[in-house]
């Protein structure tokens, strides 16, 4: 299964079998009914992409409708919403360095860690694509060295 395009998700075992090969998994909440889901997918796809890392970093996406379970699991009640597991729970990142406001749908947890978004906010969610990518791709020289061995 590729990373480079957001992965469909119809169940809560499917989510949790991707969780268990991915540190992390930015999954879009969707609705076929939902115009702004319909507007945001296009970005979404190209921020897979672009920022998806093999067995690091995936981009899925939750049907409401399909797997009202996984949305109940994590109280999503607004589309589109996207959350951020980190080793298959809800999680955040810090990223407080240089960026001045998140704005938005951001929503901020207690420890002060960006992990979800409201609504359909290109900004926020490039932010969150580019942080992440970071943050799950291999260091340059980590790959030569495991190569050398």
């Amino acid at each position: 299964m590729s990373d480079s395009q957001p992965i469909h998700i119809p169940s809560l075992s499917a989510l949790t079998d991707l969780s268990k090969t991915h540190k992390y998994i930015l999954i879009d909440f969707w609705a076929d009914w939902c115009p702004p889901c319909k507007a945001i997918a296009p970005m979404f796809s190209a921020l897979a992409k672009k920022h998806g890392v093999p067995d690091a970093l995936a981009f899925a996406k939750v049907d409401v409708e399909e797997a009202p379970e996984i949305t109940q699991q994590f109280g999503i009640t607004a589309m589109p919403t996207f959350l951020l597991l980190v080793d298959g729970e809800p999680g955040g990142i810090d990223v407080n360095d240089g960026v001045k406001s998140l704005g938005g749908g951001a929503v901020v947890g207690p420890d002060g860690k960006f992990g979800m978004i409201r609504g359909a906010d290109p900004r926020n969610l490039t932010l969150l694509a580019e942080k992440l990518h970071a943050l799950a791709a291999p260091a340059p020289a980590a790959e030569e060295e495991e190569g050398e061995a």
